[in-house]
């Protein structure tokens, strides 16, 4: 498994490949230049998992042959117009790449659930 978090920064083209293994890509923090980003997957028998935040532009087209490539967005809050573009695009064959967008510094579903069910 590969796994990338914390500072650093996300070149213009960014090549993520999982055969038989997991990757794990966190963009919450990473150092990006303005424009376009290219990250390109290929995924085989394997698992990728990259995170952005809310103020990241994400686009996100794949090709999955017996396996699944999905974007979800599980933050109400959308980046602006100018805001650095990251175009995640490629391939899984029995495969997974997910891509979620969240907003880090909104409370976990565990937060908010035990404020939910706590007596006021």
């Amino acid at each position: 498994s590969i796994v990338r978090k914390g500072v650093w920064a996300l070149a213009r083209h960014f090549r993520v490949a999982a055969f038989m293994g997991q990757v794990d890509l966190d963009l919450t923090q990473i150092q990006i230049a303005p424009g376009t980003s290219e990250i390109e997957v290929l995924c085989i028998l394997g698992q990728v998992n990259i995170v952005a935040p809310h103020g990241l532009n994400v686009e996100c087209t794949g090709h999955a042959v017996m396996g699944q490539f999905s974007l979800k967005q599980r933050s109400e809050a959308v980046a602006s117009p100018g805001a650095p573009l990251a175009r995640i695009s490629g391939t899984a064959i029995m495969g997974e790449v997910k891509v979620r967008v969240v907003d880090p510094a909104a409370p976990s579903w565990l937060a908010r659930r035990l404020r939910a069910i706590s007596p006021r």
